[in-house]
């Protein structure tokens, strides 16, 4: 992955978290940065702004509802 359109930052870890990272990277067959990139953005997924489905008002503009004690009672 080139950093063309990338920002570079630095971080600084503890000499476990930085054996582990290169064991995690080294699992999965990527690189260090790659493994970072990877996990970070489910992190930051969280963050995203989303857009609303467009179906979100549907059912609130129905202006006739069934009676659901019909759908219930039929088998009874």
């Amino acid at each position: 992955m080139a950093l063309s359109r990338k920002k570079a930052t630095t971080i600084a870890l503890d000499p476990e978290d930085d054996r582990l990272l290169s064991r995690a990277a080294r699992e999965r067959g990527i690189s260090r940065s790659e493994f970072i990139r990877q996990h970070l953005a489910l992190v930051l997924e969280q963050y995203r702004q989303h857009p609303k489905p467009r179906s979100a008002g549907t059912v609130r503009a129905l202006t006739e509802r069934g009676n659901e004690r019909e759908l219930f009672s039929a088998g009874r």
